[in-house]
């Protein structure tokens, strides 16, 4: 009996390939690492089909319309992270996760 791709493809690299849809990419659910940069992804609705991914924790995603907006106004890695609060890495820099108030008062 073979096993789909799906579930046992831990890293996965798609850079320059012209892909503005992820439809499909939740059955990747061993997928640990995605380099995808350079690509057509300018949706944030595309951009959640990620958080599907229960392993994701390094993903390169500069050169996406998406990311390159984000930049250019400063606010990327803290809504790419917010969105994928799983990332150790986004876009070749270790996410620093600031220790969260889990106190009432928000």
């Amino acid at each position: 009996m073979c096993e789909a791709v799906g579930d046992t493809l831990e890293e996965l690299w798609i850079s320059y390939n012209l892909i503005e849809k992820l439809r499909g990419i939740n059955d990747m659910k061993k997928l640990k690492v995605l380099y995808m940069s350079n690509n057509l992804v300018k949706e944030w609705a595309e951009f959640v089909k990620l958080a599907d991914l229960p392993c994701l924790v390094d993903l390169v995603f500069v050169g996406n319309p998406l990311e390159e907006k984000h930049s250019a106004e400063g606010t990327w890695m803290d809504e790419a992270c917010k969105r994928l609060p799983k990332l150790k890495k986004l876009d070749g820099t270790p996410v620093i996760k600031e220790e969260e108030d889990t106190g009432g008062d928000s």
